[in-house]
């Protein structure tokens, strides 16, 4: 496993192990990491830490599970691609730029695809890519 793999690795398992200091630890002060389906951008390790208990508010049993890591560039600094699943049961209010949804009581799965660039051992920048309609529906948002 390369340097960038790790780092990656280290993000995104942070949220699975319930550790957002973990995946804090990696992300450079000006990262901008962008949610493309919420159209919303959070910057630095601050901004990882409110996605990330917003998220664990929303579905406290969350995991993310890690499916395939692919990375490009010279030595230590590159891209990574991320295929992961995020599944989880909505317990909690879930806030977005689209609005609040109470809890639903119900679960959902769906694929993501990160797209990250690592630089000096740090993520600094990203864009999450994933199918909102699917989770809305699996939510019961939507018909």
């Amino acid at each position: 496993m390369n340097n960038i793999e790790k780092i990656v690795r280290q993000f995104h398992e942070s949220w699975d192990l319930r550790d957002p200091e973990r995946g804090a630890a990696v992300i450079a002060p000006d990262c901008q990491f962008e949610d493309v389906a919420r159209g919303e951008s959070q910057i630095g390790p601050d901004g990882y830490r409110v996605d990330y208990h917003r998220w664990r508010a929303a579905f406290p049993d969350g995991e993310v599970k890690v499916v395939n890591v692919i990375t490009g560039g010279d030595g230590p600094d590159g891209w990574a691609v991320v295929e992961f699943l995020n599944r989880g049961t909505q317990k909690g209010v879930l806030h977005s730029s689209l609005g609040e949804f109470p809890p639903s009581g119900r679960r959902m799965e769906v694929r993501y695809c990160s797209v990250m660039r690592v630089q000096d051992g740090k993520v600094v920048e990203g864009r999450d890519y994933y199918d909102s309609a699917s989770i809305a529906r699996q939510l019961g948002l939507v018909d």
